[in-house]
């Protein structure tokens, strides 16, 4: 396991007095130097690699989003108390690599070191080479990121109503030099207007040029997508259009994800296409990172995790079948072929994954073979770009060029026809297989078809389209513009599976979720649990340490609140999925 430092912002890669930058990983291309005065162009760009975050954030969202259930509860042995305190939106107090302690420590780490080599810049006599140039907007970059997931995983979610005075994060700009330094959250509203500051100066500075692996680094195409992703936050659909496009540019299906190149991998074993998923070498994954994770066993088909996780019923009911592009008959629904990405089903966990979190293992010690368990996260790629920019034209009313980006994901994700097999059979006893169309040319009339088809989501009746309430936006029920962002909103579920972004739309969406008790015969449902638009608990607490330390808390949910899940009781039948 990583080791867990007890400070209120762990800079450790930001005091170049005080310290030396060691290897982090073999993946990129640049090993930080050992000396420990950053003080050459050279020495600046090693710096740079600590820029960007080791630790993963996406079993807090992911578990705390409508991507996982109570599987058998108690009875279900397979899971460990942070995973659960994370389930039930509690605080966590469990060390583990993913926990939030370790997302403020090593986030806060990567803006040290960034802040560092913005000093040293300074201290070379400023921009005065092209690449010196490139790497302080590498560096504003790595600050803007590293605060603005901080603020989202910390903090509400943006709002024009009320951003001005909900807490924000301390932004820090300076090396750490003091022992005992003391900060400030400020609010979410500047938060967001100094993100903005360091993105925009950082895009102004940045360079493909200076990079042997510019997908480990932040390239023009993660700029950009960075950028369409904070002005979707910052709820300004014209700033994400601009960005999405520079990102994709003139030929987006150029930039789509190759599924082609899974063709003929097995089907039994998730590694070789989530190592495919996550490379270098894919077109579609602008900005990679190497993190110390636990998530490739957590998110496959092994029992770790089984307890609170994305099970049949939610891929079922909410997910992969109850899509507007699923064929008329049952089988076709449910074949693994409708899917260009082969998802996976674990019978005997209950699990409904898809291959995106790659194995591997950094060994330390060779001859205790002791190390560290790492994968490769996908932290920007193309298909966020397209997804942004439609959603943004959804905003704007644009349903045209909303529909135009929708079916370039459809139709890169989603097979044109299916096999299927009918479970009937021919004279010789063999099996009779058909083939079926998939709908994955959507239209307005289509999508309103869906809309019909699925009424929305209670909890006994799991649907896909769920109620919005967001304050930033007025959207009526059964419109167009309602029906596009329900599929758009679906289609990020199904895209974002396994990597933490289904809770920020829940956030910004004002989606109500809930806790369900669920068991394997799915009929003794029980449900503990609610949470609502600007719910206290949508904020995560910050650790203990940090709040310790002087930070401000977050505040806490009042404890008489009870939701209308404490009327309800599961009535013993099956859970329905069709309207």
């Amino acid at each position: 396991m990583k080791t867990y430092k007890n400070t209120l912002l762990y800079m450790a890669a930001g005091v170049a007095a005080a310290m030396s930058v060691s290897s982090c990983n073999d993946y990129l291309d640049a090993s930080p130097d050992s000396r420990i005065t950053v003080d050459t162009e050279e020495k600046v760009k090693a710096l740079l690699v600590t820029a960007y975050p080791s630790a993963s954030y996406v079993r807090v969202t992911e578990l705390a989003s409508d991507n996982a259930d109570d599987l058998n509860g108690d009875l279900n042995g397979y899971y460990d108390r942070f995973s659960e305190q994370c389930f039930r939106w509690q605080e966590v107090t469990e060390s583990d690599n993913e926990s939030p302690a370790m997302i403020w420590q090593d986030y806060y780490a990567a803006i040290g070191a960034a802040n560092q080599a913005l000093s040293s810049i300074d201290g070379l006599g400023g921009d005065v080479t092209p690449a010196l140039k490139a790497y302080r907007g590498e560096a504003l970059l790595c600050r803007a990121f590293a605060h603005f997931m901080l603020a989202n995983i910390f903090c509400q979610n943006y709002s024009k109503a009320y951003s001005a005075t909900d807490p924000g994060i301390p932004y820090t700009t300076e090396p750490e030099t003091t022992l005992d330094p003391k900060y400030d959250r400020s609010t979410v509203a500047e938060t967001y207007k100094r993100v903005e500051q360091d993105l925009q100066e950082g895009m102004s500075l940045m360079s493909d040029a200076v990079y042997k692996t510019p997908r480990y680094h932040f390239n023009t195409k993660a700029a950009y997508t960075f950028a369409s992703r904070f002005y979707l936050f910052y709820q300004k659909p014209d700033s994400v259009i601009k960005y999405s496009t520079l990102a994709l540019g003139n030929n987006p299906d150029g930039v789509m994800r190759d599924y082609g190149a899974m063709n003929g991998m097995p089907t039994d074993n998730m590694q070789p296409r989530a190592m495919q998923y996550a490379s270098a070498q894919e077109a579609a994954n602008f900005l990679l990172m190497p993190v110390y994770s636990t998530d490739q066993y957590y998110f496959s088909g092994y029992s770790t995790g089984a307890r609170f996780n994305n099970n049949s019923y939610i891929g079922r009911a909410e997910q992969f079948f109850a899509t507007p592009w699923a064929p008329d008959e049952q089988m076709a629904m449910e074949t693994q072929d409708m899917f260009r990405f082969y998802w996976f089903y674990s019978a005997a966990y209950n699990k409904f994954m898809l291959p995106k979190t790659p194995a591997y293992f950094e060994e330390e010690n060779p001859n205790t073979h002791t190390g560290y368990y790492r994968t490769v996260v996908v932290a920007l790629k193309s298909e966020e770009a397209l997804l942004n920019r439609a959603e943004a034209y959804a905003i704007k009313g644009d349903n045209a060029k909303c529909l135009e980006d929708i079916n370039r994901w459809t139709h890169n994700f989603i097979a044109d026809s299916v096999e299927y097999n009918t479970y009937k059979y021919d004279e010789y006893w063999n099996y009779i297989y058909a083939k079926a169309s998939t709908n994955n040319n959507l239209t307005l009339e289509s999508i309103r078809a869906w809309a019909e088809k699925y009424d929305y989501y209670r909890p006994e009746r799991p649907m896909p389209r769920k109620h919005l309430n967001p304050e930033w936006i007025t959207l009526t029920e059964g419109s167009d513009q309602e029906n596009l962002i329900q599929t758009l909103l679906l289609i990020r579920r199904i895209e974002f599976l396994h990597e933490g972004m289904r809770w920020f739309d829940i956030k910004r969406y004002g989606i109500k979720i809930y806790r369900r008790l669920i068991n394997t015969s799915l009929n003794a449902l029980e449900l503990t649990d609610s949470m609502e638009y600007r719910d206290p608990r949508q904020a995560v607490q910050l650790p203990f340490e940090v709040r310790a330390a002087g930070l401000e808390a977050n505040p806490g949910i009042d404890k008489s609140h009870t939701g209308d899940f404490s009327t309800w009781g599961g009535n013993g039948g099956a859970v329905e999925f069709g309207k």
